[in-house]
């Protein structure tokens, strides 16, 4: 991933992206705040949009908890239906946290994912590029 740029950080996490193929949201392992989480999730729609890239890997491997319920409901009710109007995003790539209990992809959220985007659950990031690049 040397095409790897950096676009946004917070306490939280960082977003990055390779040009012309994808956006890469991680977590820092860092306490979340709702307004770092969301932070994160908009500027990872920002850089979708500017640089009109279609695909996002969102790495929860370093995630330190699950979303408040009250921030799952927005990233699933808002900022998901609005991000793939906006940008036309069609794939996401995750790579789950190892801890049941830090997971945000549950089955009802892949679910609900799924409306909107062609998902895939990943162990690394490679795995995750050479899916999009084979999509």
């Amino acid at each position: 991933m040397s095409d790897t740029r950096h676009y946004f950080s917070n306490a939280a996490g960082s977003i990055d992206f390779v040009p012309g193929d994808y956006v890469r949201l991680r977590w820092s392992g860092q306490p979340l705040t709702s307004p770092e989480l969301r932070a994160l999730y908009v500027h990872a729609r920002n850089v979708l949009e500017r640089k009109g890239l279609r695909r996002l890997l969102v790495d929860h491997r370093a995630m330190p908890a699950a979303p408040e319920p009250a921030d799952r409901q927005w990233l699933l009710t808002q900022w998901l239906p609005d991000t793939v109007a906006r940008t036309r995003a069609t794939h996401y790539a995750a790579l789950p946290a190892p801890d049941p209990a830090r997971r945000l992809h549950t089955e009802p959220v892949v679910q609900d994912l799924r409306r909107y985007l062609t998902v895939a659950l990943f162990d690394d990031p490679e795995q995750a590029a050479a899916w999009f690049h084979a999509a």
